[in-house]
């Protein structure tokens, strides 16, 4: 994904955090058929362009939250993590 921007300070955190990695994230865009973001429309998360997310699995099978924002026809990862409950029904529930 040459479309797919991961800073480095990014990178390190997913890792030293969630031990997951950019082939994590691809996997999850690959796997990703819907093709439905959420907007991010809380106060502290308010971002210009905005902030969306989704829930995909990646090639292990394991359920991630992707967060990212779409510039200029570039994704910018902001993180990637295993969801909680209340997001897996959020992302469920949602139109």
């Amino acid at each position: 994904m040459n479309k797919l921007i991961t800073s480095p300070a990014v990178l390190k955190h997913i890792w030293d955090k969630h031990q997951l990695s950019r082939v994590d994230v691809e996997e999850c865009f690959y796997n990703h058929l819907e093709a439905r973001y959420l907007e991010d429309r809380r106060a502290k998360n308010k971002t210009t362009p905005p902030t969306y997310w989704f829930i995909s699995k990646n090639h292990q099978n394991l359920t991630l939250k992707i967060v990212c924002v779409f510039k200029e026809g570039f994704i910018y990862l902001k993180t990637i993590y295993p969801p909680n409950m209340v997001e897996l029904c959020i992302y469920k529930n949602a139109k």
